[in-house]
């Protein structure tokens, strides 16, 4: 019996893994330093993932920095 369906092309796994930091100088030789990271599974290519990912981590660390700086009264 032949096959009634093409074969497909299995779809590539992949992990993204985006990570970014921030340095404040809190003055007197002292700083804080701030770290959001994402790791991601995807499927396909992974600029996608990798676009997401990386939205998502400068998002946070916006929010991150915002908080910490708030807290600690860091200009």
């Amino acid at each position: 019996m032949s096959q009634l369906t093409e074969p497909t092309q299995p779809v590539k796994m992949h992990r993204v893994k985006y990570d970014i930091s921030y340095t404040a100088n809190l003055g007197n030789f002292e700083s804080a330093k701030i770290n959001v990271g994402l790791e991601q599974d995807g499927l396909g290519h992974p600029d996608v993932t990798f676009e997401k990912v990386r939205q998502w981590v400068e998002e946070n660390l916006e929010i991150a920095v915002k908080e910490v700086t708030s807290a600690l009264k860091v200009n």
